[in-house]
């Protein structure tokens, strides 16, 4: 029984209500969305196959066999599982964001649920509850700490998705508001990441996704050994509001668990870049088709973006680059891939030297536009002509927030970049819609195996 203190505290709230998730008592448009949220990351990863060796090399061999390696089918134990899956769904930096947390949630919860579920032979109505409760908790704590601990230099994917991670693990677990609650304190002093990599272009942004996913499952299964975590890790004097946003008071106030529901503001990429740079390819794939604008009739480009997206890490990046974290988070390039190919694509990120490319990049100004939302753009273009040729997209909720219709259209555009030409991609389909029937999840796995 908790005491009143620990009832008070925000993270046994958080634990009470992720432990308390029952498919039964969710709104049928949070179990939609979170079909949706699944098709979408699930087929990021069947399209992101090229990518998987380089992690695959790293936990092959590590048994227990308790779950499967996307796309590979061999298994290894959950923890490891859980790295490579989530790497893989993150490595086209495709999968899904709740952008107000700045967190890729999808890509810390899924795997780590995925690969507890498969663990434990749980079904898929334990697997839905669980990947709710994560994204809850996880979005929960992001969208109130997220502004400060990415000023700070902190990556929000890797200190939130963790959280997540663990309260989904905890779920599948079955353990009870405490444990859940202890398994989401451990978390938080397993949670890291830095946002250097962006400004340098280097690759540790696939690896934190990673990590996000292993160290929930290993914090869920600390707690389920009778491990306890500390009952005010959120806002305590040495917490991780104060550690992490400078500020403890920054966890006060209401979380509205269970009553808003933050699983329904996860939104989609149609590209594989950033979520900043997708309105801005939308634009200038959209020029590049009305116009039928050539680079050699570009005299001068000037992107404008919300002040908070054009100062993220990365966004202004102009080269030297060195890996796709680099040109999927500069804003020039994307523009100038775009401009070029008339779309955006992962092989199309790793030309860093492009004799088109580069010279375009020379003619791109990136402006700040406090009259832009968030994910809005404008772009001017003024062609060798003199003519200029302007596009602005302000994005609703709904452009990025696609239903399932248009997650299975995504997932099926995606079908030329999977292995086997996405062969098990209908099966994957069926398999979701069919979630809460499932006996087990083996099926979402093994969809994925080209």
């Amino acid at each position: 029984m908790a005491t009143t203190i620990e009832a008070s505290s925000a993270g046994f709230q958080l634990g009470r209500f992720a432990a308390a998730v029952a498919l039964d008592d969710l709104p049928e448009a949070i179990v939609e969305k979170l079909r949706c949220n699944l098709l979408h990351d699930l087929s990021c990863v069947m399209a992101g196959h090229s990518q998987g060796p380089v992690v695959w090399d790293v936990v092959r061999g590590h048994g227990p066999a308790e779950a499967t390696l996307l796309c590979l089918g061999e298994r290894v134990d959950a923890e490891h599982a859980a790295f490579a899956n989530s790497v893989l769904m993150h490595a086209r930096a495709q999968d899904d964001t709740h952008f107000a947390a700045k967190t890729h949630v999808g890509s810390a919860v899924l795997p780590a649920a995925l690969a507890l579920a498969q663990r434990e032979g749980a079904d898929g109505r334990r697997f839905a509850e669980a990947a709710v409760a994560g994204y809850e908790v996880a979005a929960a704590v992001g969208e109130r700490l997220a502004a400060e601990t990415t000023a700070r230099g902190f990556r929000a994917s890797g200190l939130y998705g963790t959280l997540g991670a663990a309260a989904a693990g905890a779920h599948v677990l079955g353990l009870d508001e405490e444990g859940t609650a202890s398994a989401i304190a451990i978390a938080a002093s397993f949670s890291a990441g830095l946002n250097q990599a962006w400004i340098e272009g280097t690759s540790e942004w696939r690896w934190e996704l990673g990590m996000a996913a292993r160290n929930g499952v290993t914090a869920a299964r600390l707690a389920a050994s009778g491990a306890r975590g500390a009952t005010r890790w959120l806002e305590g004097d040495a917490g991780f509001a104060r550690a992490f946003a400078g500020d403890a008071a920054a966890a006060d106030g209401p979380w509205e668990l269970g009553e808003r529901w933050r699983i329904l503001d996860v939104i989609y990429k149609p590209y594989p870049v950033c979520n900043i740079n997708q309105s801005p390819v939308e634009l200038a794939v959209d020029l590049v088709r009305s116009e039928a604008l050539t680079p050699e009739r570009i005299a001068a480009v000037r992107l404008h973006l919300n002040p908070s997206d054009r100062s993220y890490p990365g966004t202004l990046n102009e080269g030297p680059f060195l890996d796709v974290g680099a040109t999927l988070m500069s804003a020039p390039f994307c523009v100038a891939m775009a401009l070029k190919s008339g779309t955006v694509t992962l092989e199309g990120l790793g030309e860093f030297d492009d004799a088109v490319i580069r010279p375009l990049l020379e003619r791109i100004e990136v402006l700040p536009d406090p009259d832009l939302p968030p994910l809005g753009a404008r772009l001017e273009i003024t062609t060798d002509a003199g003519e200029r040729l302007e596009r602005e997209l302000v994005p609703d909720a709904a452009h990025f927030g696609w239903d399932w219709e248009g997650a299975v259209r995504n997932a099926r555009r995606l079908r030329s970049e999977m292995a086997g030409d996405g062969a098990g991609l209908e099966l994957l389909e069926r398999a979701i819609r069919d979630l809460a029937a499932l006996d087990g999840v083996d099926v979402l796995a093994e969809a994925t195996v080209a």
